[in-house]
């Protein structure tokens, strides 16, 4: 009985310690995450910045078009990239608490035939 209780203390213990690991993942993908939110916002406000500098420069409607074209292209290319950066990342995280919940299970299915194996020799 006493080895049952044991396993059944290491199977609490690892499930800590997969959820430990599962919240860091997420920890990390969410401060990546974040990071990128403020490289775009920084990109939006640039954006502003320089439209609001062309309405000041620009001689003529079609100057005014023009510029705010090259900055619109600049700025979706930049809010493309970081789709793609915010695409990779959500990737990663996910590989890697597939990785973690997989070989949670795996211990625990091991754990589990030890606990019935100790179980049945007892019975026996």
């Amino acid at each position: 009985m006493k080895e049952i209780f044991e396993m059944m203390n290491k199977m609490g213990e690892s499930a800590i310690d997969t959820s430990r690991r599962l919240a860091e993942i997420n920890q990390s993908a969410m401060e990546k995450l974040m990071a990128q939110q403020m490289e775009l916002m920084d990109a939006w406000m640039e954006a502003g910045v320089k439209n609001l500098e062309l309405m000041g420069k620009a001689k003529g409607y079609q100057e005014v078009v023009s510029g705010q074209a090259d900055v619109a292209r600049e700025y979706g290319q930049k809010v493309l990239a970081g789709c793609k950066n915010g695409s990779e990342l959500l990737s990663e995280a996910r590989d890697s608490s597939t990785k973690v919940v997989d070989e949670a299970v795996r211990s625990a299915g091991e754990k589990v035939k030890q606990a019935t194996s100790t179980v049945t020799k007892r019975a026996a």
